[in-house]
């Protein structure tokens, strides 16, 4: 080998080093090996993760849907679910039940008892079992809770909220605060409350659900303070916390968040619900609620308190007297500052010996379909949703309403 070929093998050599030295050099400035191979692997799930995201997003979305159109379909299981609450309320006088989690063999009920007000938390006789992960998740079989015999009390107003992978997340909405506040991310909020409201009407009496303007693009309907105080409004649905204060024997369901004690429902742009205080559902997957919802809505079956079949096998329905409203806010009524905003009412557990009273919908004869005539939301069909959840959580459309 010549002079020639010897300098440069001595010069590649000591470019590699140099290299390999400044390259040292910068790790090190940088935390270290440990520290860049941290980082190499971050970086490297970051990217699988952006270019695996729409499929796992649909691959979701699409399991979701097909669990909630078949569960929301199922009329005896909504008689099954207001069965079980019935029955968990009757457990222990501290019992609180606010939701459940339904699914097509087990029930579990979410309750709140005991744990805020330091008294211990009730555990479920047989055929009941606590949850392992939760005490105040309670499960029960369907097949049990229809050998029961349940206590005539007012049914619960259930609503989906969505999915937990496994079960439909169903709301009591007629418990806790007579607000219910659904913010976050505005896309999937305003979805939520879309569905909420469809439910509620499909459910409810005709002419007990107002919606103001603002709900939806395609909804030109009243402001939120007048329709509060519209008489025979059971639920008033909002696009913003109406103004004054609510009359008695009104509840709300509205975007933002309203003032006094509320039941939050927070949404994230990826479509996931938290509702606060429930520890037990976590975050509930909305992401195919808007279009479940639609495909299931003529399934849905009226409230029990509505004229409808009973939610336990031959008692009769608890009936409520009308809603009756003055002309003005009752005397005394002051709405309370944004300061007092709580946690929802069921996460405060319980201060007294006997169950709170669970506030009855109004009743009518019998139970009539929401059409183009009803002040309310009418809901087309699956055609005005967005098919692909890669895109956003689609909205439920709603038919004007008539002066």
């Amino acid at each position: 080998m010549g002079d020639g070929g010897l300098t440069t093998w001595f010069g590649l050599a000591g470019a590699v080093i140099l290299v390999v030295a400044v390259t040292h050099w910068l790790v090190r400035r940088g935390g270290g090996w440990k520290a860049l191979l941290r980082r190499t692997r971050h970086e490297v799930r970051l990217t699988v993760r952006a270019f695996t995201g729409p499929v796992r997003t649909e691959i979701r979305y699409r399991s979701g849907l097909r669990l909630l159109v078949r569960l929301l379909r199922d009329r005896d299981l909504w008689a099954d679910a207001e069965r079980a609450v019935a029955l968990a309320g009757d457990v222990a006088p501290q019992a609180r039940p606010y939701g459940v989690l339904a699914g097509p063999d087990l029930l579990g009920v979410l309750v709140a008892a005991g744990a805020a007000n330091g008294s211990p938390v009730p555990v479920p006789p047989k055929p009941w079992a606590a949850d392992p992960a939760d005490p105040l998740l309670w499960w029960i079989s369907r097949t049990d809770v229809n050998d029961a015999s349940a206590a005539a009390v007012a049914a619960p107003l259930l609503v989906c909220a969505g999915t937990d992978g496994r079960h439909a997340v169903l709301l009591d909405l007629a418990t806790g605060p007579s607000a219910v506040s659904v913010h976050g991310a505005p896309r999937a909020s305003r979805a939520v409350l879309q569905a909420l409201a469809a439910q509620l009407e499909v459910r409810l009496p005709a002419g007990t659900v107002a919606v103001s303007g603002g709900v939806h693009p395609r909804h030109q309907g009243r402001p939120a303070d007048e329709i509060v105080d519209r008489p025979g409004v059971f639920f008033a649905v909002t696009a913003e916390p109406p103004a004054r204060p609510l009359p008695d024997g009104v509840r709300l369901l509205t975007l933002g968040l309203a003032r006094g004690r509320v039941r939050l429902l927070a949404a994230s742009p990826d479509g996931m619900l938290t509702v606060h205080g429930a520890p037990a559902v976590g975050r509930i997957d909305v992401l195919p609620l808007a279009r479940a919802v639609v495909k299931a809505l003529n399934a849905l079956p009226p409230h029990p308190a509505s004229g409808g079949p009973g939610p336990y096998d031959d008692e009769p329905p608890v009936q409520a007297a009308p809603v009756e409203h003055p002309d003005v806010l009752p005397a005394g009524v002051a709405a309370a500052p944004h300061d007092d905003l709580a946690e929802p009412d069921f996460a405060l557990g319980v201060t007294s010996d006997s169950p709170p009273a669970r506030s009855a919908p109004p009743v009518r004869p019998a139970v009539q379909r929401p059409s183009a005539d009803t002040a309310g939301t009418s809901f087309d069909d699956a055609d005005d949703l967005a098919e692909p959840t890669t895109s956003g959580i689609a909205g439920v459309s709603a038919a004007p309403p008539t002066p």
